[in-house]
């Protein structure tokens, strides 16, 4: 037996209320400890004070004034907490507050630089349509800063990485697939 189930069974001893082995295992118990054999004393002593102790007679009064108290607190509003006005700045505190301005004001920041340039002089770039092998024209109105001719190799007109030309092979299967629509 250990501490706790000492003092778990302490109750059951005193009422008597112990079977034979387990009775024997806490007098052991309490016999081996003198912490505990002084322990059960004091709750003997304590059962007895209380038992010694004069009844108290409640007035007649008692038990109706004890419903009717009841009954009022039962039915008394509550008392509601007057809340100061909270320091909050949107929903927030004015810690988090602050991070999340510094967070907006750094996400729009990052937005700014990421986002791309405009032509700031309100003119068009050209969008070149013709031959790579001829220089681009420039636009009605826009003198061309470049008068000298751009050279492009002749290795250059045919781009080897260009997939928008449709490379197809053309598969005779005529004698051997028969198609929904092939009327034979």
């Amino acid at each position: 037996m250990d501490r706790y189930q000492f003092e778990d069974a302490i109750s059951a001893y005193l009422d008597n209320e112990l079977n034979l082995s387990d009775r024997q295992a806490f007098e052991s118990f309490m016999n081996a400890n003198p912490d505990a054999k002084a322990l059960v004393n004091d709750i003997r002593a304590t059962m007895k004070a209380i038992k010694g102790m004069p009844k108290v007679k409640a007035p007649s009064t008692f038990m109706p004034n004890l419903y009717k108290r009841i009954e009022f607190e039962k039915n008394r509003p509550s008392k509601k907490n007057i809340e100061k006005p909270s320091r909050t700045l949107f929903g927030f505190t004015p810690l988090y507050a602050g991070v999340m301005t510094v967070l907006i004001a750094s996400f729009i920041t990052v937005g700014v630089n990421l986002w791309p340039d405009t032509n700031p002089s309100g003119q068009q770039i050209p969008a070149f349509t013709g031959n790579v092998t001829n220089p681009p024209s420039s636009p009605a109105g826009v003198p061309n800063s470049n008068p000298a001719p751009t050279f492009v190799s002749n290795e250059a007109v045919a781009d080897t990485a260009d997939t928008t030309v449709a490379k197809k092979k053309k598969f005779q299967l005529n004698d051997k697939v028969q198609f929904v629509k092939d009327q034979r």
